[in-house]
């Protein structure tokens, strides 16, 4: 039987110049060998996914080849490329061999702000502790970040058991190989790679993009704010009343190779997508309010609007925690009876803090 090989049209590769880009206003499938010199009154004819990934490796390789050379020469020592936000400009193998392929200024990395390898901690950043236009969260586990500042670029890397909250990111959020983190993100866009059992809580303006070998990906809206978060939105050009949270665009194929997702003889397996969060298990996440200084206008709510299905089920949660604090002031009791209520439920919530985990980060924030 032969199998399904995935084609991908030229309005669809185009789509890659989310990730890949060349300059001086060449689009995408103008520099693509495969689509170049296609009539423009006549479809192009699609092409495999297995040739567009190639091709795609080869001007990796060729931007990163080259910013090895340049760096090496320039400052005696080795970069570290694969950290690299490479825009390939020349570096496509159908041009001349004497052309340069443009890449990010080495400054700009120079400039990013790192928050690497904290456990079992939590880990607060305003905007006045972040230098540069972008933020790395690198092997971080068991933890809560908190990144409450507007930033250009972000990029979430190697994480497990963690709760990484980005405030405003004008660019691009990257999220790559981590396994049960909680994504909360106001952004342009984002883009997710080889991640596993994650959740994200987004407001973003574009299409989610996902690609890679993903496995029980959830996604839902954006939940939370700080008072800044609206400042910092406007900051970087991030628009609240767009959120396509729920519109993610998946492509590519998983890796064929990889025999404990796949077993052998499976061909062809289309990358997973998201499942969107069960509304009724939809919370909202409060970011404690670190900011003593005066801030003209707060920002007092989500400033992303929930869909309507997700705010009828926060309006039930919250009718049902008014009714319970009412039923409480109702009760006739004596002074002891109260103290023991009171008691109680104390004792019950901190039996809460102590099983989910969150008493360590109470004990964090209450060092901060």
């Amino acid at each position: 039987m032969p199998s399904f090989v995935q084609v991908l049209t030229m309005e669809t590769f185009e789509h890659l110049g989310f990730l890949v880009h060349f300059s001086e206003g060449t689009s995408l499938s103008q520099a693509a060998t495969f689509f170049a010199n296609s009539d423009p009154d006549m479809p192009a004819a699609p092409v495999s996914a297995a040739q567009v990934h190639d091709w795609i490796l080869q001007n990796i390789v060729s931007s990163l080849e080259f910013y090895t050379e340049k760096s090496t020469a320039k400052e005696g020592s080795q970069q570290i490329a694969s950290d690299l936000d490479v825009t390939m400009a020349d570096a496509n193998t159908s041009h001349p061999r004497n052309s340069t392929p443009t890449v990010a200024n080495p400054a700009f990395h120079r400039n990013s702000t790192f928050v690497e390898g904290f456990s079992k901690t939590s880990v607060v950043k305003h905007a006045s502790d972040v230098k540069g236009n972008s933020v790395k969260v690198l092997n971080c586990h068991d933890s809560v970040i908190y990144i409450l500042a507007p930033v250009k670029y972000a990029t979430v890397y190697g994480c497990s058991d963690t709760t990484v909250v980005l405030g405003a990111v004008g660019k691009v959020i990257k999220v790559e190989h981590c396994e049960r983190v909680h994504i909360i993100a106001a952004a342009k866009r984002i883009c997710i790679a080889n991640c596993r059992e994650c959740i994200f809580y987004l407001g973003v303006n574009h299409q989610p993009l996902i690609v890679g070998d993903n496995h029980k990906l959830h996604i839902a809206p954006f939940n939370t704010y700080y008072p800044r978060l609206g400042e910092h939105l406007t900051q970087v050009g991030v628009d609240p009343s767009t959120n396509k949270w729920d519109q993610p665009f998946v492509l590519g194929v998983v890796d064929l190779h990889d025999s404990l997702s796949h077993p052998a003889g499976v061909s062809d397996v289309q990358a997973e997508s998201a499942t969107c969060v069960d509304p009724d298990l939809f919370t909202n996440f409060l970011i404690p309010n670190w900011f003593e200084d005066e801030v003209q206008e707060p920002t007092k709510c989500n400033p992303f609007p929930l869909p309507e299905i997700y705010q009828a089920s926060q309006s039930k949660k919250q009718a049902v925690l008014e009714d319970s604090k009412k039923t409480i002031r109702e009760l006739q009791l004596d002074e002891n009876r109260k103290k023991e209520l009171a008691s109680a439920l104390h004792s019950q919530f901190k039996d809460w803090l102590y099983a989910t985990g969150n008493i360590r980060q109470l004990y964090c924030l209450q060092g901060d």
